[in-house]
């Protein structure tokens, strides 16, 4: 369902950094299947083949690791400036991007909340596939001839970690408009993680909690493949290349999906494939459902078959 008062759309995409910018264009484009949209100066744009935007996953050479920003297109350009006003009468420092500063995007708010970096946008170039490479079928990108036995299909969610979850969750429900398809509660009481969606998806976004004290940290995105077999082809492939999924193939009971996570031996950036897609939710009157601890097992280990993926997390970059 999406909900209607929401002023984003979806989420657009995620900004990550590298020590290694070849390294990580071997990974992403080579290995994994992304078309490399873009390379500009120290920063290669890519994106999945069904992906209409420019890019979904921006990665720049810097020296360092981390995200710089995860970014959500709004619903209209007013929404776009009525998030602004919402954040600065709060007291936040908004920070205007210009446009064409982030290639192929318009203008754009960024902003940190809750130790997050968030960047907001709606204008956005929508190129079409290099000559020779798009699809013959109009409602498709590029041609399934041109990707590799992985090559994700389109963004699907990202997923953070804090030690602010409640809060940050009412801060996304409250004035992002997303709402709580699931929540996991530990056995003490705690919620521990919430997966928001504004869109049909199980989720667009989510959050688990961290112990108190504990610095925010960026978990995954995550790309669609169409498969359950999908996930076995791209474990099999990702073996030839001597690299070791984080977790899977397996299926979450949290979204009902099918799951392998694999990260970038560069930068660090850990990415799910999500086959499936669970399910689709068109209710008007949804109501979360919430799992306890004693019906699917720990924070970090719930999953309804095989094992999931570490929680590590991956830092910030220090802006210092």
């Amino acid at each position: 369902m999406t909900a209607p008062q929401a002023p984003v759309a979806k989420l657009g995409h995620v900004a990550a950094q590298t020590p290694d910018l070849e390294e990580s264009i071997w990974f992403f484009r080579d290995v994994m299947g992304f078309q490399l949209t873009e390379r500009e100066g120290d920063t290669a744009y890519f994106r999945g083949m069904r992906d209409w935007e420019h890019h979904t996953l921006a990665i720049t050479e810097t020296g360092g690791t981390g995200v710089d920003h995860i970014a959500f297109r709004t619903v209209s350009p007013e929404a776009l400036e009525e998030i602004a006003d919402s954040l600065e009468a709060d007291g936040h420092d908004v920070t205007r991007v210009p446009a064409g500063e982030e290639t192929g995007q318009g203008e754009a708010i960024r902003v940190e909340k809750f130790g997050h970096p968030y960047e907001f946008y709606y204008d956005v170039d929508k190129p079409d596939a290099p000559e020779g490479k798009r699809s013959r079928l109009k409602n498709r990108v590029y041609g399934e001839q041109h990707g590799n036995r992985i090559s994700p299909r389109r963004i699907d969610h990202a997923h953070v970690q804090d030690c602010v979850s409640p809060e940050h969750a009412e801060w996304l429900q409250e004035d992002l408009g997303f709402q709580v398809n699931e929540q996991y509660r530990t056995n003490d009481g705690d919620l521990w993680g919430w997966w928001f969606s504004v869109t049909a998806l199980p989720h667009d976004f989510a959050i688990h909690r961290l112990e108190e004290g504990e610095p925010p940290m960026f978990d995954h995105v995550s790309y669609h493949v169409d498969s359950l077999q999908d996930l076995w082809t791209a474990a099999d492939i990702l073996a030839e290349h001597g690299i070791e999924p984080d977790g899977g193939p397996g299926k979450h009971a949290i979204t009902r999906a099918d799951f392998l996570y694999v990260s970038d031996p560069a930068s660090g950036v850990t990415i799910e494939l999500f086959a499936g897609p669970g399910y689709l939710n068109f209710e008007p009157d949804w109501e979360p459902i919430e799992w306890t601890e004693d019906e699917i097992g720990g924070e970090t280990s719930h999953q309804w078959i095989g094992e999931g993926p570490g929680w590590e997390g991956l830092a910030y970059p220090d802006d210092e």
